[in-house]
């Protein structure tokens, strides 16, 4: 009976992390680093399409929805390493972490983006 009852809780605390995620990331930007040591940021748009920048100028777009699970799953026009595929959304304050069975994406909200952040991926 006990694990009847577990099993709903966990299905909901993972939709309400998808939904925090998209809270969160509502008008902001995520920035961090990535596997290879490049500072990245990410900018989701509502109705799901992505964009990503990095410091050595290389820039895409794709997009992104939550999956049942509450999933955040990326998917670029040329393949990002570490970048693809479905994570579990984390969010502590200010911190975001993207988890996979492969390893994680962990960045920083930064606020608002940058018109040259913004227009990039058009």
């Amino acid at each position: 009976m006990v694990a009847l009852l577990m099993q709903p809780l966990a299905a909901s605390a993972r939709d309400s992390q998808g939904d925090r995620f998209i809270t969160a990331t509502e008008g902001n930007t995520i920035s961090g680093t990535t596997a290879a040591g490049l500072a990245y940021h990410l900018y989701f748009l509502a109705g799901g399409q992505v964009t990503y920048l990095d410091e050595t100028g290389v820039t895409d777009s794709g997009t992104w929805n939550l999956d049942p699970g509450g999933n955040v799953c990326l998917r670029w026009q040329k393949p990002i390493d570490g970048m693809e595929g479905c994570f579990q959304p984390s969010i502590s304050g200010d911190r975001v972490t993207l988890g996979s069975k492969d390893g994680s994406l962990n960045g920083t909200l930064n606020g608002n983006v940058t018109d040259r952040f913004a227009r990039h991926g058009k």
